[in-house]
């Protein structure tokens, strides 16, 4: 019973202690603060652990942003359901690994926080006409800010990821190295349909 009370595992494997519903519910209520920060920010999460603080001047309509978390939702579900049960030899339901994924995007929170500090969303403006002494001005001159945030968005991906990681092995019983390629695999499938999906689906919202 300690463990329940263990930051790290609240942290890192909070799918010991929600799933179901109740993981499902929370998690889409986390996607759903992500697309209204976002369209507030101006921050992109095209992806499944995409993202990308666009410029101020280029305000994007709020269907955009929630569309970007409908589809990584999507995207992770439909993938990570069909590898646990290619690979697993449990019982997989459907509603843990939506549940799971969806709660796991809690991390980007924190990217979205940042993006309502208007300095990250740098506008180098035209990147095929600009000067590129003039990009490389800006770029100098917002250095330590840039790095900070690389850093930052480093370790919030790597939390994002091992997130992930526990949502799958734990709703599908897969650990290993069984686990651990089919995850990275799946991972992977998952970002790419989703950026085919944006492509396909966002032009089309503006």
């Amino acid at each position: 019973m300690k463990s329940n009370y263990r930051i790290s595992d609240w942290l890192f494997k909070p799918f010991q202690f929600i799933a179901g519903t109740k993981a499902l519910i929370l998690g889409v209520a986390v996607m759903l603060l992500l697309s209204i920060l976002g369209y507030i920010g101006n921050t992109h999460f095209n992806g499944v652990i995409g993202m990308q603080y666009v410029p101020t001047s280029t305000p994007t309509p709020y269907i955009v942003h929630a569309v970007y978390q409908v589809i990584a939702l999507f995207s992770m579900t439909v993938v990570f359901y069909i590898t646990a049960r290619i690979v697993s030899k449990s019982s997989v339901r459907l509603i843990d690994i939506a549940g799971t994924m969806a709660l796991s995007q809690v991390p980007h929170i924190l990217f979205a926080l940042i993006g309502l500090i208007m300095a990250v969303h740098l506008d180098l403006g035209n990147i095929n006409t600009m000067n590129i002494t003039e990009m490389m001005d800006i770029l100098k001159e917002n250095m330590l800010m840039l790095t900070a945030v690389g850093i930052f968005s480093v370790l919030i991906i790597a939390w994002s990821i091992t997130l992930k990681y526990n949502a799958y092995s734990i709703s599908g019983n897969i650990k290993g190295v069984v686990g651990g390629i089919s995850f990275t695999i799946a991972l992977i499938i998952s970002e790419v349909i989703s950026k085919i999906l944006i492509y396909i689906i966002v032009p089309h919202l503006y």
